[in-house]
């Protein structure tokens, strides 16, 4: 791996958590309360986005341990009782559009919806690898994350 990729992901963890804090600061004084929750969600993403560029960096620079039987376990209740949460929030979700069709918050909705979908295919892709508990390399790993994943974190997903 290059210095020059390293050096770019740590720019865009600081530039993501600058974004953040000017978001943050910037909406405190304002009355609107959809623009602040809004503006204050798009802040959360970009504290979201540094962490996961501060992930790929971890995973880029250092070895991954193994994981446990017992770990393996504790993944599996774990994911599989935020399938069922996610499950049930996609469902209420879905009620509330059917019911409410009012166009200041029915984009809203599909927005959340859109990224509780994402989260529900993300987390039966970490299932499949969980319920597998084969040896698989990082980048199979990775493509079953990630295969059904619209837009894979670029603009529009």
């Amino acid at each position: 791996m290059s210095e020059k990729l390293v050096k770019s992901l740590g720019k865009s963890i600081e530039l993501e958590n600058k974004n953040a804090s000017d978001l943050e600061s910037g909406v405190k004084g304002l009355k609107s309360e959809v623009i602040r929750t809004i503006l204050g969600s798009i802040a959360f993403d970009s504290r979201k986005h540094a962490e996961m560029y501060k992930g790929i960096l971890n995973i880029l620079t250092n070895v991954s341990p193994a994981i446990s039987e017992e770990d393996f376990e504790k993944l599996r209740v774990i994911v599989q009782t935020h399938i069922k949460l996610e499950e049930e929030m996609i469902k209420e979700l879905e009620t509330y559009m059917g019911e409410l069709k009012d166009p200041r918050v029915e984009n809203i909705f599909r927005y959340i919806l859109d990224d509780e979908y994402k989260h529900h295919r993300m987390l039966v892709n970490i299932l499949e690898i969980i319920v597998k508990r084969e040896v698989i390399k990082e980048s199979e790993i990775w493509d079953m994350l990630w295969k059904e994943v619209p837009f894979h974190g670029t603009p529009g997903g």
